[in-house]
């Protein structure tokens, strides 16, 4: 069997694996003593209104990728326009500049969206373990709930 290269960016994979890893990821993080943040991403809007809502993920996955390290994780979901990122080793201090790294990288891009070109504001929310969460279900939780939309104006620094 061939060796699989991982790469220097993150890893897209589905939400089983995604969930797997996870979960492996904070036991190890117990053992080890280190931090477990998990980002929930969707894009900002009615997404009822697209047709192939997987689709956008897709789409979105490879340019948050390009933003991440290559222990990083994107759980990708063939329904769902929502994605999870697993930042391994990532206190919940530093989600702030990655929000604001994949929110920038998101913001070039235009995107096919029910046959017409678009671009897409992301709303995010972050979770870390065991800052705020002592359980995979409760960074899940945590992450989701408090997804917001990033607000794009001309202040924002880069």
């Amino acid at each position: 069997m061939a060796p699989y290269d991982l790469g220097s960016h993150g890893t897209v994979v589905d939400e089983d694996i995604f969930d797997l890893v996870t979960e492996l990821e904070i036991r190890k993080a117990v053992r080890l003593q280190y931090y477990v943040s998990l980002l929930a991403i969707k894009p900002d809007g009615d997404t009822d209104e697209i047709a192939d809502a997987g689709a956008l993920a897709q789409q979105l996955a490879p340019i948050i990728s390009q933003q991440l390290r290559g222990t990083d994780l994107i759980g990708l979901s063939a329904d769902s326009p929502q994605l999870t990122v697993l930042l391994i080793n990532a206190h919940l201090d530093s989600l702030s500049v990655v929000i604001q790294r994949l929110s920038e990288e998101v913001s070039r891009h235009v995107f096919q969206i029910n046959g017409k070109r678009r671009a897409v504001n992301l709303a995010m929310g972050g979770a870390c373990f065991p800052t705020t969460a002592g359980t995979r279900q409760d960074l899940f939780s945590q992450a989701i709930s408090l997804v917001s939309p990033i607000r794009q104006n001309g202040s924002d620094q880069g």
